[in-house]
């Protein structure tokens, strides 16, 4: 059993294998070299924002995390955290209690490294005795429950698209392997019409999505006279299909239900769902249109923040678009 006190440091080159060590005790599950690697050191927004904890017998604990993500408000940028990857090794859980926890020691060695002066806000999805240690004792503030959509497809399946009027419309669908600069396009006349939300750009989507090792995303590019209008990220889990991300133009609204009934019924699945934000209320009621019901998240789960640089954060987190893809559970 490791004995106190804990050394909380931030991230070396070489802790990574004991940093997947940890993740594989903690939840059971592997994770690749190449996707750690994605996540926290070729993130083009910033890498090693890593808190640790090293017992005296240089065994590593306890990891804190978070990755760099750009958003867009009011025509400036800003830079946030998306929390991630937090885990303790149960052997360390009885170590301390309330502020002196290490869960609370580690997160504070992280807003003091990484957030403090550098960063708008950080922000998560969570529930249970983390998110009670987090609004307790550091800053925290729920935000809202997630939203939360599905459509039944057995129940209620999708009428596939008619070729030959997608075609006379103009619209054309496409799997993406890489963004171009008509990524960045599709953006800049976009955003305003979202409110805040993370900068969808071009480099966004490529690391995010594309660059992703070990996840099969699917990318699919919506096209109107060969212009991009929009786009969507799929994933197929066991019988249910995820619409984890989407950015479309409103100037075509018919193209989300075009794109979704023309590729959801080439997959054997029974559910499509999604998180959805009410904001903004064009957007919902494109939602609304497709049969996506809002409900409860199955999990329970709220988003949860804490500012830093940006003392409105929570009330601009309230007036965001988010998505599934906004969370490291797509």
């Amino acid at each position: 059993m490791p004995a106190e006190p804990l050394t909380i440091r931030a991230y070396k080159p070489g802790d990574e294998s004991a940093i997947l060590d940890l993740f594989r005790r903690a939840f059971g599950v592997e994770r690749s070299i190449a996707h750690w690697r994605w996540e926290f050191l070729e993130n083009p927004f910033g890498a090693e924002h890593i808190t640790v904890a090293v017992d005296d017998g240089g065994r590593l604990v306890a990891h804190f995390a978070g990755y760099p993500v750009p958003f867009r408000r009011d025509g400036a940028d800003l830079l946030a955290h998306q929390m991630v990857d937090i885990m303790t090794d149960p052997l360390v859980r009885h170590i301390g209690r309330g502020p002196t926890s290490v869960f609370v020691r580690c997160m504070a060695h992280f807003y003091e490294t990484f957030s403090e002066g550098k960063i708008a806000f950080n922000y998560g999805f969570d529930v249970g005795s983390g998110q009670t240690l987090f609004l307790r004792y550091l800053r925290g503030q729920v935000v809202e429950p997630v939203g939360y959509r599905a459509r039944d497809l057995m129940a209620n399946p999708l009428r596939p698209a008619n070729r030959w009027q997608r075609r006379l419309r103009g619209f054309q669908f496409e799997l993406v392997k890489r963004a171009t600069d008509e990524w960045d396009d599709l953006f800049e006349r976009s955003w305003r019409d979202y409110g805040q939300l993370v900068r969808r750009d071009r480099a966004y989507v490529q690391w995010r999505y594309l660059d992703c090792p070990d996840i099969p995303y699917i990318v699919v590019a919506v096209r109107r006279w060969k212009r991009l209008v929009g786009w969507m990220v799929l994933r197929i889990r066991d019988q249910r299909l995820s619409l984890g991300d989407a950015l479309f133009d409103r100037r075509h609204p018919e193209a989300l239900e075009l794109v979704l009934r023309h590729v959801v019924p080439q997959y054997p699945v029974s559910l499509l769902d999604g998180w959805f934000s009410l904001r903004p209320a064009w957007f919902s009621t494109l939602l609304d249109n497709l049969g996506m019901t809002s409900s409860d998240e199955p999990q329970g789960l709220s988003m949860i923040a804490a500012t830093f640089t940006e003392p409105g954060a929570i009330e601009h987190l309230r007036q965001t678009y988010y998505t599934m893809g906004d969370s490291d559970l797509f």
